[in-house]
């Protein structure tokens, strides 16, 4: 049970991202002040790695069997994935339709931040957001049936590097902010590049969240941090009947 102090109000909901991630990274995102894109063909939902499932090549098409890629050649599939590989991304939590908090995620602590070796860092999303040229950024959309992508053949005939691209942003619904429902409770938000590589956090860090107020870590983090933003400890309270999570500052 979430104490309802802790639920966001309706206009605060949505202004909010969240950011699991373990204590050492914490200190790289802080220090550098820069939040690094990660390689979009790591993400870690299969299905997002088999959503580019042929190419249509009708009759006489006429398209090379080979791509030239500096000294490789690629047949037209790879090339695909070769374009896309060149893509980056990094994912948010958000709050939760119900009001739960997007840092009182119980999954997402265990999954991404290892639990009390870990941190959970609050932006403001404009912020954080405030330029955004040069990125692609949306609600992931979760669906029970992922729906494979066919690129027609005519991307590969002239200029194909940058035909697959723009193919490739037509149908960024489809392969960057669509994932199956089985990872519906992350709750996701995602920012998507293939020009930038970080996002500046200079005065997006609304504060930082761990789970326990006297450990190494949360020392460590406190000497990290120096003041400059609050830093929040999750509690989890017991009584006979229900588990209570309880936000302190420290």
């Amino acid at each position: 049970m979430i104490n309802k102090d802790n639920l966001p109000s309706e206009e605060l909901r949505g202004m909010k991202l969240y950011h699991y991630t373990s204590v050492e990274s914490f200190c790289k995102i802080w220090l550098s002040e820069h939040l690094r894109l990660c390689k979009y063909m790591n993400v870690n939902d299969i299905f997002e790695k088999q959503k580019i499932a042929a190419i249509e090549i009708p009759p006489k098409a006429g398209i090379p069997h080979h791509i030239p890629i500096g000294e490789k050649r690629l047949e037209p599939l790879a090339f695909v994935f070769h374009i896309i590989s060149q893509f980056k991304q990094i994912s948010f939590c958000k709050d939760y339709d119900d009001g739960t908090l997007g840092c009182l995620s119980s999954m997402m602590w265990g999954q991404y931040a290892k639990n009390e070796n870990g941190v959970c860092i609050e932006f403001d999303k404009e912020k954080l957001l405030k330029n955004k040229r040069g990125l692609f950024c949306d609600d992931i959309r979760y669906s029970k049936d992922i729906e494979f992508i066919t690129f027609p053949a005519f991307v590969f005939k002239d200029n194909p590097a940058d035909s697959v691209r723009d193919a490739i942003v037509k149908e960024k619904r489809k392969i960057f902010f669509t994932k199956h429902e089985h990872w519906f409770f992350e709750n996701e938000y995602r920012v998507v590049s293939d020009i930038k590589t970080q996002l500046t956090i200079k005065g997006a860090v609304n504060c930082v969240y761990v789970l326990s107020s006297d450990s190494l870590n949360t020392k460590l983090i406190k000497s990290v941090v120096h003041g400059r933003v609050p830093i929040k400890c999750i509690q989890v309270d017991f009584d006979i009947c229900n588990t209570h999570l309880r936000i302190q500052n420290i």
